[in-house]
């Protein structure tokens, strides 16, 4: 068997990336997803222009080095996007697995093993905020570092480029079915809690508040209907379809109790869309081959979608 026909078992994860554009009080302009998708697709452009030195971010509570290393700007908002990371401070005594021979210690403090972390981002047009596709490896990074090091890198195209608007990404999971299915598990539930964003309400108790006075995020509780042991499934059903579609409810929580009476907090958040795709790996370092990641990872989008 050749090596092309070698694969393994590759975990992804699901979130939604959304990029916010900070403005002058005086700027009227909409927000654009647009022009947010033109100035995401210049920034990592200019990163690449970049040499290595350049390009590195140092998480120093990670003791790990993080640079961009592949993009291809499929357009539209659409991504595929390859991020290397290298530990450092990692020396051990290095022994032959066979022989058993003690090769010592052939690593310096500030040398590190290269590995290579896949992030597929697409985007649908109507939406405010994009679908990422993040290859789950122990060894390379988390979506939080990733989001962590463009914001980082956002922050100097700024600088830079003299570009009037500041970017930030911020990352919401993705929740996988199991939140429903969990739902059907209660014995009960009393109430839903709705996380949205303030200025998708447009009431007049929020201008009681000034803009810093209160959380960007608002919590929205819900009650049962009286002499209801629980929220009709449609409901709820309907409530996680609209965030699965949109971006105004950013997480859910259904508060009740379970079979044996005790407090059972089913969220969202801690329910993460996962799964597992079947990618071929590179000799030698038994890395994951990016295109056939990439191209995995597309037909389960478009699976998902149909």
């Amino acid at each position: 068997m050749s090596n092309q026909d070698v694969k393994k078992n590759v975990p992804i994860y699901f979130y939604y990336l959304t990029i916010s554009k900070e403005k002058d009080a005086k700027d009227n302009t909409t927000y654009g997803i647009d022009q947010i998708v033109d100035s995401f697709s210049a920034m990592l452009q200019r990163v690449l222009e970049k040499d290595l030195v350049s390009r590195r971010k140092d998480f120093k509570e990670l003791e790990k080095v993080v640079w961009l290393d592949q993009v291809q700007d499929l357009k539209n908002g659409n991504y595929n996007i390859v991020f290397k990371s290298a530990k450092y401070n990692h020396i051990r005594n290095e022994i032959d697995t066979e022989t058993m021979e003690e090769l010592g210690t052939r690593k310096r403090k500030q040398d590190g093993d290269e590995e290579k972390t896949h992030l597929c981002i697409r985007f649908n047009k109507g939406q405010l905020r994009f679908l990422a596709v993040h290859e789950s490896n122990h060894y390379g990074i988390s979506i939080k570092c990733i989001v962590d090091y463009l914001n980082s890198q956002f922050c100097i195209y700024n600088e830079e480029t003299e570009d009037k608007y500041h970017y930030t990404l911020s990352y919401e999971i993705m929740p996988g079915d199991d939140f429903l299915n969990s739902l059907k598990k209660a014995r009960t539930v009393r109430a839903i809690k709705l996380i949205v964003s303030k200025d998708d309400i447009k009431d007049d108790f929020m201008s009681f508040a000034g803009r810093e006075e209160i959380s960007d995020e608002v919590e929205i509780c819900l009650h049962r209907p009286k002499k209801a042991k629980k929220f009709p499934e449609n409901l709820i059903k309907s409530y996680y379809e609209e965030m699965q579609s949109n971006n105004k409810i950013k997480r859910i929580i259904a508060v009740g109790t379970n079979h044996a009476g005790g407090q059972m907090d089913i969220d969202t958040d801690l329910i993460k869309m996962k799964h597992y795709l079947r990618v071929k790996i590179q000799s030698v370092t038994n890395e994951v081959e990016s295109v056939d990641f990439f191209d995995q990872s597309q037909a389960f989008i478009d699976g998902m979608r149909r």
